[in-house]
C-alpha cells in the first residue's frame, strides 16, 4: 500500500530559502577572509619597508659616528692643522686647570662688595 501513496519531495521553500541563506553567508565569509587577508599582507608590506627604513638610518648613524671620530682624532686633527698652516697649537699642560666634579649650589657663594671693587671688569648678572 505504500507504493501508491503519491511522495512528497523532501525540499520545501523554506528549506530552499535556508539553503539560499547559508550560501550567502558563505561566500561572504570567502570574501571577508579574502579581504582581511590582503589588509594583513598590506601591513606586513609597510612594516617591512618601516623596518628597512629604520635599519638604513641605524646604518648611517654608524657611518656618521665612525667619520666624526675619524675626525676628532687627535693625531689627524694634529696632522690637518700642520698641513693647513694653522696658528693653533698646544695648550701647555701647566695653563689647564682642574675643576672639582661636582659643586653643590648651595656651597656657591655670591662674591661680596669687596670683590666687585677688585674686579670692575665683571658684571654680576644678579645685581642688573
Amino acid at each position: 500500500m505504500n507504493r501508491r501513496r503519491p511522495v512528497k519531495s523532501n525540499l520545501g521553500i523554506g528549506a530552499i530559502v535556508l539553503l539560499i541563506a547559508a550560501a550567502l553567508v558563505v561566500a561572504g565569509a570567502g570574501v571577508f577572509h579574502a579581504y582581511t587577508k590582503n589588509q594583513q599582507i598590506k601591513v606586513a608590506r609597510a612594516l617591512q619597508k618601516v623596518e628597512n627604513r629604520i635599519s638604513q638610518h641605524r646604518f648611517d648613524i654608524t657611518n656618521l659616528e665612525v667619520r666624526l671620530e675619524d675626525q676628532l682624532n687627535p693625531i689627524l686633527l694634529n696632522d690637518r692643522l700642520i698641513q693647513m698652516s694653522s696658528d693653533l697649537r698646544r695648550i701647555p699642560r701647566e695653563a689647564v686647570q682642574n675643576l672639582p666634579a661636582e659643586r653643590d649650589p648651595r656651597a656657591v657663594k655670591s662674591p661680596g662688595p669687596e670683590s666687585r671693587r677688585a674686579t670692575p671688569s665683571l658684571v654680576d648678572l644678579d645685581t642688573l
